[in-house]
């Protein structure tokens, strides 16, 4: 009987390996798993997506205004709630305090019911209640009015305002990053916490053991073994029980030295994590950048995947300097966005996006001949010239075609001195 052909990947799922064999250090001269690197880049470059999946609705920026509006009640709210814990000032504040309270509800509230029905209107309510943002909002607006109905003290009841504190962690980019982390390294802090448990639970009985004669009312039941165990693996040692016995002594001391190895494993997890994201984000946009160049867009997909990681990108604001005449020249630049001036006889020079400047200094060795500034917000690609080079060495394409374009500006422009800057028509 014949086997059934198996069905070709998704165009998501090649993408989707592409990216993570790009990003864990897959080069464009591997076999085996660069072919789906290939296959899927190019996919990208060439090939809408067809897939039946709907299209994820990106939600409008909020406006400076409100932004600035919902952190002042974020924090005039929890500041209030604190202020409440104080009894000197609940008894002369009550009033004013509760009125700050209530204001920060409100907003909180009010923002809850314009998210909920942006999202009803766009039929996607489901997915934000259920996302981190859309439960962040329920924690902000349900509790505090819960425990009032509950008939727990107002006092009370406005101690679950602390959980506004989540609205923070929304505006933070670095947290979503975090949870991506441990999401990815889930296995190997999974590894580090049963370390840390068998340490723990070792520990403390080895110091119930040794200690509960001389010191039952520290190390007298397992319980207490274990906080003292647990005080010293994390490093910190209240000293608040601490072993008399030679043997004790000894144990506490293999603790200690468990704990920094735990705890090490645990940064360099965390920290090994962080870096390889930090790289798939970053190769993520360049090639967004790269793609966005039509000069770089005809490159085919290994040669786009080691410019990627050879390229950085820089976001400048209007009227900033990007290079000055007279400076030596060490790089060479792309315009992924935005527009620059070229000030060159006898009139200046406006590029746009797509363009590119600074490959004089890196072809022929000089200084740059001409100062380039933005006239808008701009976004640079920068190709260092040893990259360049090493670049221009594998692929000599790329050279002939920078060389060949820089000439025919040159030539049309009737200039015999040398102009670094050129727009790609």
């Amino acid at each position: 009987m014949a086997r059934a052909a198996s069905q070709p990947p998704s165009r998501d799922t090649l993408v989707s390996r592409s990216l993570a064999a790009v990003v864990s250090g897959v080069r464009p001269d591997d076999s085996g798993e660069f072919q789906h690197t290939k296959h899927g880049l190019n996919l990208i470059m060439a090939q809408p997506n067809t897939d039946d999946s709907p299209v994820r609705v990106t939600p409008p920026p909020v406006p400076p205004l409100v932004r600035v509006v919902k952190y002042a009640a974020l924090g005039a709210g929890l500041a209030a709630m604190m202020a409440m814990t104080v009894p000197a000032q609940r008894a002369e504040l009550s009033p004013w305090l509760a009125m700050v309270l209530w204001c920060s509800l409100a907003f909180f509230v009010a923002e809850f019911a314009v998210k909920l029905r942006a999202r009803f209107r766009d039929g996607d309510a489901g997915t934000y209640l259920s996302s981190g943002d859309g439960i962040i909002d329920i924690l902000a607006v349900l509790p505090v009015p819960i425990a009032l109905l509950a008939g727990i003290p107002a006092e009370t009841a406005w101690l679950f305002g602390a959980l506004w504190v989540f609205k923070l962690a929304a505006a933070v980019p670095g947290l979503s990053m975090l949870g991506r982390i441990v999401k990815m390294e889930a296995r190997p802090l999974a590894s580090v916490f049963i370390t840390f448990v068998i340490v723990l639970l070792l520990a403390g009985v080895a110091l119930h053991l040794l200690e509960r004669t001389n010191q039952p009312e520290r190390f007298g039941s397992l319980p207490l073994s274990m906080w003292w165990a647990v005080t010293t693996l994390s490093t910190t040692g209240y000293g608040d029980a601490v072993p008399e016995t030679f043997f004790g002594r000894m144990a506490a001391g293999m603790v200690m030295i468990s704990g920094l190895a735990v705890f090490g494993l645990l940064t360099g997890i965390l920290a090994t994590g962080f870096a390889a994201e930090h790289r798939r984000r970053e190769f993520i946009r360049n090639w967004d950048l790269v793609t966005g160049v039509p000069f770089l867009r005809n490159l085919d997909a290994p040669a786009i995947i080691e410019l990627t990681r050879m390229l950085r990108h820089l976001d400048l604001p209007e009227r900033s300097v990007v290079v000055r005449r007279g400076r030596p020249g060490d790089c060479m630049y792309f315009i992924a966005s935005g527009e620059v001036e070229v000030k060159v006889e006898p009139h200046p020079v406006r590029l746009g996006a797509g363009s590119f400047f600074g490959e004089f200094a890196l072809l022929e060795g000089g200084p740059r001949s001409a100062t380039v500034t933005t006239t808008m917000a701009s976004t640079l690609l920068i190709l260092d010239v040893t990259d360049f080079r090493a670049f221009t060495a594998h692929h000599p394409a790329l050279a002939q075609a920078v060389e060949q374009e820089s000439a025919r500006r040159k030539a049309d422009a009737k200039i015999d001195s040398k102009v670094e800057p050129h727009a790609k028509p």
